[in-house]
C-alpha cells in the first residue's frame, strides 16, 4: 500500500473542499454549485454524450487547444446537474503536488471525468464503486502517458508506479485497498478531504448514478 497523503471521500449534499492550489479549478466551481443544482434539472442526453466524448477526448489530449475550457465546462456540469455523483478521492494519487507541477492537476481532475464517462456508458454499473474507480483510475493513467508524450519532463513517480502496477495486473487491487482506505477516511472528516458531487437523485431512463 502506497504511503498516505490528501485524504478522500464522499458524502451526500456536498461540494468541493480544496487541496492547496491543486483543485482551485474545482473550488471555482464548486462555489456556485448549490444555487445551480436548484436551478436545473437532470442531466440531458446531449448533455450526457457531449460529457463522454470530452472526456475520452481529454484523455486522448489533455493538453489541447480546447482542453483548458471543455475540462472546465465537464467539471462544472458534474457539479451542477442532480443525477450524476462523482465521489474524488485523491488517496489514489498519494501527495498531490502542492503547488501543482508536471500536469499533476489535469492528472487528478481526469479520474472525475472518466468516472463520470463510464458511468454514463455503463448505467447498469453505477452503483458498482470498484468500477467506477477503476474506469476513473484508468482514464487518469492514459491522461498521464498523453501528458508525456508531449511533456517527457512532466514525470510524477507516484503515477509512474501507478502506471507499473497496471501494466503487471495490479491495479485491480490497489482500487480495491485505496478504497477501503477512502471510505475510513471519509468517517474522520478530514480537513483536506475533496467532494465533487451533485444530489443523486433519478437519472435518465438506465437508472440512478450513485
Amino acid at each position: 500500500m502506497a504511503p498516505s497523503g490528501s485524504r478522500g471521500g464522499c458524502m451526500a449534499r456536498q461540494v468541493i473542499r480544496g487541496i492547496a492550489t491543486a483543485i482551485l479549478v474545482l473550488t471555482f466551481f464548486a462555489s456556485r454549485a448549490g444555487s445551480a443544482q436548484e436551478q436545473r434539472g437532470p442531466s440531458t442526453a446531449e448533455e450526457r454524450a457531449r460529457a463522454v466524448r470530452v472526456a475520452r477526448q481529454l484523455e486522448e489530449d489533455p493538453l489541447g487547444k480546447d482542453a483548458k475550457e471543455q475540462r472546465a465546462w465537464m467539471i462544472q456540469w458534474i457539479i451542477e446537474i442532480p443525477d450524476i455523483t462523482v465521489n474524488v478521492c485523491a488517496e489514489y494519487f498519494g501527495s498531490l503536488p502542492n503547488p501543482p507541477r508536471g500536469h499533476s492537476q489535469e492528472v487528478f481532475t481526469q479520474m472525475m471525468l472518466s468516472s463520470a464517462a463510464f458511468m454514463i456508458e455503463h448505467p447498469d454499473k453505477v452503483k458498482n464503486e470498484q468500477a467506477v474507480a477503476v474506469a476513473g483510475l484508468l482514464g487518469s493513467l492514459k491522461t498521464y502517458e498523453a501528458v508525456l508524450k508531449q511533456d517527457p519532463a512532466a514525470h510524477w513517480a507516484y503515477v509512474d508506479r501507478l502506471v507499473r502496477m497496471r501494466d503487471q495486473g495490479k491495479l485491480e487491487e490497489y482500487v480495491t485497498e485505496t478504497r477501503i482506505k477512502c471510505k475510513s477516511d471519509e468517517q474522520e472528516r478530514d480537513p483536506d478531504t475533496i467532494r465533487a458531487q451533485a444530489s443523486p437523485l433519478t437519472a435518465a431512463p438506465a437508472g440512478r448514478i450513485l
